[in-house]
């Protein structure tokens, strides 16, 4: 009997802010990557698999594509180019409810010269009318020989039933890439880190915006030595180390009275805990490092 699976690995790419780590957990059904107002939240790729029928779709969540400021920079856009290279398709996200600019402008110009088959994702149609939407894609139709343009809603969940349709259409690749069972190649450790950095980005905002990173310190299962007896046979005792880049950021995330940190600490152990599916107990400390985005050893032990 002849295997009529087939497959497709998709990158998901476009500028800060466009939507397109919501759009990922929207296609996959669970959250899976760290989302905030904030540009520049994801950090590297994310692979994210969908198993549908015969076909499979290997999603690749990528950093929002920006000119480079320092060494962490340099290695988000590196993990952009690594996507572009492995994908069958690109689907580009724009925000629909923004102006079509020189960043949109350069992109495409990089994509045409690459020549893979790429569709455009009009995000955030919720925010537009019919008629600035259809202004929206005579705007950028003639931008490049797109495969499709699909108007969408990553956040509202709107119009994905036909960008479904198209994306196992045009999976032509034979066979299967991933076993059944993976569903992302991110490890429970640097989940929970960008989920307690996602926390700290949500509660600060534009107070502390780029210079933070979360460095998973300690992780300790029932029957380490120093594992808290009082959180169960089943739970997981997580220390992390908030890394900020001067000591104005530090006192932010402390907060008057350590409001702050406590806030962010209670937050991210519920989201934790949804992740996991098991008690948690976290802690967090916050750590002057100045500089560290330009510190290759540090990047290195940050997994970026």
């Amino acid at each position: 009997m002849s295997d009529t699976r087939r497959h497709a690995t998709l990158a998901i790419i476009g500028l800060p802010n466009a939507g397109k780590s919501t759009l990922l957990n929207a296609l996959l059904g669970q959250k899976l990557a760290a989302t905030s107002q904030i540009p520049q939240t994801t950090r590297t790729r994310v692979l994210g698999v969908v198993d549908r029928g015969d076909v499979q779709l290997a999603f690749l969540d990528t950093p929002g594509i920006h000119l480079p400021k320092h060494a962490l920079n340099e290695r988000m856009m590196a993990h952009v180019e690594q996507a572009l290279e492995e994908a069958d398709l690109l689907l580009w996200v724009v925000d629909a409810d923004d102006y079509l600019g020189t960043g949109e402008h350069a992109l495409a110009k990089r994509l045409r010269k690459l020549g893979r088959p790429t569709y455009l994702l009009l995000n955030k149609i919720d925010l537009l009318s019919k008629g600035r939407l259809l202004e929206k894609i005579a705007t950028y139709k003639d931008l490049l020989p797109f495969k499709e343009i699909v108007p969408i809603g990553a956040k509202m969940g709107l119009n994905l039933d036909p960008l479904w349709t198209i994306l196992e259409r045009d999976a032509t690749q034979p066979g299967w890439l991933h076993d059944e069972e993976v569903f992302t190649d991110q490890t429970e450790r640097s989940l929970a880190s960008e989920f307690i950095r996602e926390k700290v980005l949500r509660k600060t905002r534009e107070e502390v915006p780029h210079g933070i990173a979360v460095l998973i310190e300690q992780w300790l299962e029932p029957g380490h030595a120093d594992y808290p007896e009082d959180l169960g046979p089943e739970g997981v005792f997580i220390a992390a180390q908030i890394l900020v880049d001067r000591d104005g950021h530090r006192k932010i995330l402390l907060g008057s009275g350590g409001e702050m940190i406590k806030d962010i600490r209670q937050s991210a152990q519920r989201e934790l805990k949804k992740l996991l599916q098991r008690p948690v107990r976290l802690e967090l400390f916050v750590k002057v490092d100045e500089g560290w985005r330009d510190r290759p050893e540090r990047l290195d032990r940050l997994s970026i």
